[in-house]
């Protein structure tokens, strides 16, 4: 018996499949990311290094991806 995929013959199926992700709501480290980047823009810079347990390199990583993404 020959196994077939799910989209076997629908044209442009994997490729709507693969931007799917986009959609959904964003992952669960995301969310933690973004609540800690804000803590931070609250509280100062050290005191989200000693709340959170990251790095000032991580911390200003986060931040410029957040800015590239426009926010999101």
């Amino acid at each position: 018996m020959q196994v077939q995929h799910v989209g076997y013959r629908i044209r442009g199926f994997y490729r709507v499949a693969g931007l799917g992700h986009l959609w959904e709501m964003p992952p669960k480290d995301a969310q933690e990311r973004l609540r800690i980047v804000q803590f931070w823009d609250k509280h100062g810079l050290v005191a989200a290094c000693d709340a959170f347990g990251v790095s000032r390199r991580t911390l200003y990583r986060w931040r410029a991806a957040l800015k590239a993404e426009g926010g999101n």
